[in-house]
């Protein structure tokens, strides 16, 4: 699912990344064969993340809503793994929603 995902944060403020994937051979009780993998962050804590995202990356210069998408997708969507947002995520007792079903 490398360079699928989508970031962005809707009109209520929460974070999404999400990602879809065709799993091969299995189709489901709907007959998808596609399954939607994300996280969803909540809009109060996005203050959270953006002190995180900026301590480790202070060049990147995050000030709006936009920047946090866009660091987003750029350092762990595309050039690490979703997984590694996770885990730093937890490290930084910052909660989530994750989630996977059919699209």
């Amino acid at each position: 699912m490398n360079n699928k995902w989508q970031v962005h944060i809707n009109q209520e403020g929460n974070l999404f990344i999400h990602g879809k994937k065709n799993d091969s051979g299995m189709i489901d009780l709907f007959g998808s064969r596609d399954l939607e993998y994300g996280i969803c962050i909540y809009s109060h804590y996005l203050r959270s993340v953006r002190v995180m995202l900026s301590s480790l990356f202070p060049n990147s210069g995050i000030r709006s809503m936009e920047a946090i998408e866009a660091v987003i997708k750029e350092e762990f969507c595309e050039s690490r793994s979703v997984a590694i947002f996770k885990s730093i995520l937890d490290k930084a007792n910052i909660p989530y929603h994750s989630y996977s079903n059919a699209a």
